[in-house]
């Protein structure tokens, strides 16, 4: 017994070196296979990035002949934070993506709780309400801009139950509830499928075992679904709200961003900015400003889901 183990360990270290050539032997066909991507997303990805950034620190309209890049340091920063349009969008942005976040995350739990259940109906009811998400975004818009026009399909619809007609591309508040309800419309089947993938892959033991105890619906819910659910729907909100406040097509389509201000987003103001008045520096400013949103608000949930799954494992 003494004499083998050796021989054992000496045999192991010596697959394990045998193994470790190998890999790097084939590191250089690794690494060649990677290259073309890597230089892709770099041609594509990277270098627009920090070309953005060296221009958010320039001044350069390109409607202005001859004009080239001058550098003014924090000022296009400077600029856009005291832009009140650019306040005012931060604010849309900010409310547009919390609601339509969190009412999709409300009705897509309580859908996908009521169509876990099999049969053909529950089959045939759970791919009809995946159609929104099939559709394009500009499609969306386009559908919704005449069903909420005003002597569209939803205003019949009102008057036919004595409810008065909203003029929703002509009232600022309504504007912007009706943008919010088209989000909410199109995305919450997303959080549909994820949370019905979530539910299947529950363990059935503590259910059983709640129901034997006599655990009511709602007790069941609360302290063991939902719990179990915590951390898929943190990072299924974050995604959502990531794709929110990027929100640009359907809105752009049905309202342009109006009446006045009160439906613009920090995308259709970057885009502006950009594309409509030519100020390059501005929208690099406002974009990278947006982008450092983005990510402390991804650092913060998956902070929030490392500290949700410890507690789970505690």
């Amino acid at each position: 017994m003494a004499t083998g183990a050796p021989t054992i360990a000496a045999s192991t270290a010596s697959t394990s070196t045998r193994r470790r050539r190998r890999t790097l032997g084939d590191l250089p066909t690794f690494l060649l296979c990677l290259l073309p991507a890597v230089v892709f997303l770099l041609l594509t990805s990277l270098y627009p990035l920090l070309y953005t950034l060296w221009l958010s620190f320039h001044d350069w309209f390109l409607n202005r002949p001859g004009m080239t890049p001058q550098f003014v340091g924090l000022g296009s920063y400077q600029a856009v934070l005291e832009d009140q349009v650019f306040r005012t969008s931060a604010l849309n942005t900010a409310v547009f993506g919390i609601g339509t976040v969190a009412a999709e995350l409300i009705l897509g739990l309580g859908l996908a709780l009521a169509v876990t259940q099999e049969g053909m109906g529950v089959r045939v009811a759970r791919s009809i309400l995946l159609i929104p998400m099939i559709m394009t975004p500009v499609v969306v818009g386009v559908l919704w801009r005449i069903l909420l026009f005003d002597k569209g399909l939803v205003n019949y619809l009102l008057e036919s139950v004595g409810l008065p007609r909203i003029l929703w591309f002509v009232d600022p508040r309504w504007a912007f509830v009706g943008v919010m309800l088209v989000d909410i419309w199109e995305w919450t089947p997303f959080v549909l499928i994820v949370m019905t993938a979530a539910i299947a892959a529950l363990p059935g033991e503590p259910f059983r075992a709640a129901q034997i105890d006599g655990a009511s619906r709602w007790q069941v819910f609360r302290y063991l679904t939902l719990p179990m659910l915590l951390p898929v729907l943190l990072v299924t909100g974050l995604l959502r709200f990531m794709d929110a406040i990027k929100v640009f097509d359907t809105i752009y389509v049905l309202t342009g961003g109006g009446p006045g201000y009160a439906t613009e987003m920090l995308s259709s103001y970057i885009y502006k900015q950009g594309l409509r008045y030519f100020n390059i520096g501005g929208a690099s400013a406002a974009s990278w400003l947006f982008l450092a949103v983005v990510v402390v608000l991804a650092i913060g949930v998956v902070w929030a889901r490392v500290r949700a799954n410890r507690a789970g494992a505690a």
